[in-house]
């Protein structure tokens, strides 16, 4: 086999590192897709709880008891939903990073020191711990975090759907200039 020119490793490895971004990119919309799915459910769920009539602190009351018999009702899928949406998000905002993709809509938002308690937020919510912070796992009762995170994955949507359009063009820039 004769060696392969510059030229011609050049652009293996230009192709190579743009099915990567291609590879990356389909993980992040399905991540995407699973946050969305989950919040989505919570929102269903939210909507039985909160047709019962009951105030949130009689809501909240009942918790204890209804964890000691492993009651699987509207109120524990409800807040179970909303802890598995947040933990997706994050799951989300750490790949982002991680393969360095941009889009104001969503890196305006990542500069938040929300971010930092987000992911606070998932560890608590994915390894159990007896010794969870109570503050921690009180983050979705601030009004301000929840629309936040729903304006972060709006952020996602549009940043991801740029980068679908015009994969190629943002490919290419992402990876550096084509191969000659």
């Amino acid at each position: 086999m004769p060696k392969k020119t510059k030229n011609e490793r050049r652009a293996e490895a230009f192709k190579a590192e743009l099915q990567r971004t291609v590879d990356r990119l389909y993980a992040l919309s399905g991540a995407f897709l699973r946050a969305e799915t989950a919040y989505e459910k919570f929102r269903e769920e939210a909507a039985k709880l909160f047709s019962s009539g009951k105030t949130e602190d009689e809501l909240v009351a009942s918790i204890p008891e209804r964890m000691a018999r492993l009651e699987n009702d509207s109120l524990i899928r409800a807040g179970s939903l909303l802890m598995v949406y947040l933990g997706l998000l994050y799951a989300l905002i750490e790949a982002w990073r991680k393969w360095d993709f941009d889009h104001s809509a969503v890196d305006d938002l990542l500069k938040s020191s929300l971010v930092e308690e987000l992911k606070d937020y998932r560890h608590a919510v994915f390894h159990v711990n007896d010794v969870t912070d109570p503050r921690i796992m009180q983050w979705t009762a601030q009004k301000e975090t929840v629309a936040w995170t729903q304006q972060l994955l709006a952020g996602f949507r549009i940043a991801l759907l740029a980068w679908h359009q015009d994969l190629e063009q943002r490919a290419t820039i992402k990876v550096g200039r084509r191969p000659v």
